[in-house]
């Protein structure tokens, strides 16, 4: 079997890379901050995401395949992570009230304003990836 190493640290290679660990870092943030309402959505949109972009970079590795194809997912998926920075950040909005002194519960804010930091910066990855 013969990979393709040169697209591995192609600027294209290096950009899906990035997207990975973006990725990663808002399905760990979004699983962190707790199950309720749309939070499940954005656990699974950006899990399906990530894995989606992981095996079209396994199959840019072994052959070349239609460019096409990274071009729709990365629009769909820059599209629904700026959905799920709307999401994080109403969610971030609800639990505004959680950084006044002396609350007894665990507060999510700086959760869900990490989360919405990476899904945007997902978003501009995603997005960049499709222009180029």
């Amino acid at each position: 079997m013969n990979l393709n190493w040169r697209f591995l640290y192609s600027e294209m290679g290096m950009l899906q890379m990035l997207q990975l660990l973006v990725g990663a870092a808002f399905i760990i943030l979004t699983a962190v901050s707790g199950f309720h309402g749309l939070v499940y959505f954005a656990l699974f949109t950006s899990a399906f995401f990530c894995l989606t972009t992981l095996i079209l970079l396994f199959l840019r590795l072994l052959y070349e395949y239609s460019w096409r194809v990274n071009e729709i997912h990365d629009m769909l998926a820059a599209a629904l992570y700026v959905a799920l920075m709307v999401i994080m950040v109403i969610q971030m909005l609800d639990q505004s009230f959680c950084n006044i002194e002396d609350y007894p519960l665990p507060c999510a804010y700086n959760v869900f304003l990490g989360a919405s930091v990476c899904s945007g910066f997902c978003s501009c990855l995603y997005l960049l990836s499709a222009w180029w």
